[in-house]
């Protein structure tokens, strides 16, 4: 994974984060969402790029000293290459040095990729959601102290 770039998404990069979420997310976020996910200080967007392409992206939010992290996605023909891993760890670093202490987020339970990615980040679970998302499925709740 040498190419992989990591950086702060700018707002020139929305399209390009929604395009990643269209192909992905059953509801994906409105434009305003990603705005404010880049420009409120208490956000955090981060892009990992492939030559000068986006080929997956990471949002979370901040409160005091803990983090929930919204969304993780991959550009499909990326998957599986690393780069998820090489921008969770950036986040993970990013995160720390802001002073968060413990990070949350929750995944659908029959994403099996997604929860090797937080596993091998060090997340554990520590509980569910029963039908949490809309076709039904649970949400498993994982949490990491940093």
């Amino acid at each position: 994974m040498d190419d992989a770039v990591i950086r702060e998404a700018v707002s020139g990069d929305i399209d390009r984060i929604m395009e990643l979420e269209h192909g992905s997310i059953i509801h994906p976020w409105a434009r305003e969402e990603f705005e404010r996910l880049i420009s409120d200080q208490n956000k955090l967007c981060l892009v990992a790029l492939s030559g000068n392409k986006i080929v997956c992206y990471a949002g979370a939010e901040t409160v005091l000293d803990e983090c929930n992290i919204g969304n993780i996605v991959t550009d499909m023909a990326y998957r599986g290459k690393g780069f998820a891993s090489i921008l969770m760890n950036e986040l993970l670093m990013l995160l720390r040095k802001r002073g968060i202490v413990k990070v949350f987020l929750e995944v659908e339970s029959g994403n099996v990729p997604a929860i090797a990615l937080y596993g091998k980040a060090g997340f554990t679970e520590y509980g569910k959601r029963r039908g949490y998302y809309c076709d039904g499925k649970d949400a498993v709740l994982m949490s990491l102290e940093l």
